[in-house]
């Protein structure tokens, strides 16, 4: 028995040697290679420090370390102790300390995001100016629970399990599977002085809350459940690498290997994915294209749209809304301001006029070639008893489509052509009169189907902007 154990109970392992088996097992530092400590003053850092620098870590260490402190400069003198004391231990372990100012305007929006981005960009820097490959971080498995049931109360999904990982190159957490009340004990062993943090008990932030009650409250109903969150949080991280290779393979089914980045996605392709690949996937490009909505209510009310016909939207909150036309699925936010429908245009023979942005134009042709349904249309000039005019649809029009054996309406038309509702209201006709002569882009009808007997013809082309936005074909979507 462990010389002060209690009978029966075997003695827990020391933070030193929790910290070489996790680093050992994870291959933190490979041979030779040299270690940047990130070292605030407070007791996790300082323990981190003493580790790494001295004997402690053995061979599953680095080879050498330095050390940097970022002052951010936010509680005054506090601030100033904090780094005082850094520059003390440090002189005393020979650890060469680089002390980097990186002062935070607290009126800019999240202090803690600004200040955990000024932090990461100084370590960064200073690993690159020591040749050092790897960047140790004073994590710990207080910190890892606490991330997670943050994540889990903001966002959800597998990411949340995980938060953060032992190793990821050039980040690294040797104390990530130990305690905070560890590093407190270790630094009282070792004589080593650490600094109380204020601000890491200001009521005001949600991980206080987390970390003051509710880790206090769990462990009291149930001992040992940070150490077993901890342990659920490690696991996932493996979950979510095995399912990154899962979600590549789906996005590659559905044309976007990267769906984080995809502008929008097939219903059709959706559908034929498991759910549980599908949610991930659905998950995955909500957190890339808006994290503040990637929430499990949110990819549930995305997928309700794919067994909807036609066109449809869901509110996502935050002023997004996912929207379905036909087969294919974006996010959109707030309300869309468009210009008002140009009025209807004059169109000589021959000639030409710009309508939203596209340019359409009419002219005599001596012969009659196939033509490219989407851009030009040829009729017979004997249709054309009148002034042409370009407009926008009216309710009611109707048209006989070429080949077709009746009238139809244009509202129906635009149905069973897959035209997004938003894009029908600016879809460009060439009409005569009363009569529709040509659906731009689309259709032509009947009455102008070119003859034997046809003597003049009529060249009806369309001309989209550059951007391809006014061509009723670029707003389509897939089939």
């Amino acid at each position: 028995m462990t010389k002060g154990a209690a009978p029966g109970r075997q003695a827990r392992p020391s933070l030193a040697r929790k910290a070489r088996a996790l680093m050992s097992r994870e291959g933190m530092f490979p041979p030779g290679s040299r270690a940047l400590i990130m070292v605030s003053g407070g007791q996790d850092s300082l323990a981190l420090l003493h580790l790494l620098a001295g004997r402690s870590a053995g061979r599953a260490g680095p080879a050498c370390v330095y050390a940097l402190h970022v002052n951010h400069h936010l509680r005054g003198e506090e601030s100033q102790a904090d780094e005082a004391l850094v520059v003390r231990t440090c002189a005393r372990l020979g650890v060469e300390l680089d002390v980097a100012h990186r002062p935070i305007d607290k009126a800019a929006g999240s202090v803690q995001e600004s200040a955990r981005a000024a932090r990461q960009e100084a370590a960064l820097q200073a690993a690159r100016e020591w040749d050092c490959t790897r960047i140790a971080l004073g994590h710990t498995a207080d910190d890892q629970v606490e991330t997670m049931l943050y994540r889990l109360g903001r966002y959800g999904g597998l990411a949340a399990f995980r938060s953060m990982t032992p190793c990821d190159p050039p980040w690294v957490r040797p104390l990530l599977g130990c305690r905070r009340e560890e590093t407190a004990a270790y630094c009282r062993e070792h004589g080593v002085e650490f600094a109380e943090d204020r601000g890491n008990a200001y009521p005001g932030y949600a991980r206080t809350g987390i970390r003051e009650q509710v880790l206090p409250a769990w462990e009291a109903v149930l001992p040992g459940a940070v150490d077993a969150a901890a342990r659920a949080a490690e696991v996932a991280a493996e979950m979510e690498g095995l399912a990154k290779g899962v979600l590549a393979e789906a996005g590659a089914h559905v044309d976007h290997p990267d769906a984080a980045h995809a502008a929008g996605l097939s219903a059709s392709r959706l559908s034929q994915l498991s759910p549980a690949v599908r949610r991930l996937l659905l998950h995955q490009w909500l957190e890339g294209r808006t994290r503040a909505i990637a929430s499990r209510a949110a990819v549930l009310a995305v997928e309700a749209l794919l067994a909807v016909p036609g066109s449809a939207e869901r509110a996502l909150g935050g002023g997004w809304r996912a929207c379905k036309e036909y087969d294919l699925i974006r996010l959109e936010r707030g309300v869309q301001m468009l210009p008002p429908v140009p009025g209807p245009m004059s169109l000589p023979v021959p000639g030409e006029v710009e309508w939203e942005g596209a340019h359409i134009r009419a002219e005599r042709v001596e012969r009659f070639f196939a033509p490219d349904p989407a851009l030009e249309a040829y009729v017979d000039a004997r249709l054309l008893a009148g002034p042409l005019v370009v407009r926008a649809p009216q309710p009611g029009d109707r048209l006989r489509p070429l080949g077709a054996p009746g009238t139809r309406k244009l509202q129906d038309l635009f149905v069973d052509l897959r035209v997004p509702a938003g894009a029908r209201a600016r879809t460009p006709l060439v009409v005569c009169g009363d009569s529709i002569v040509w659906v731009c882009g689309l259709v032509v009808v009947e009455e102008g189907r070119i003859g034997r007997d046809t003597t003049t013809i009529v060249r009806l082309s369309l001309s989209p902007r550059p951007d391809g936005a006014g061509s009723p074909e670029a707003d389509k979507g897939e089939g």
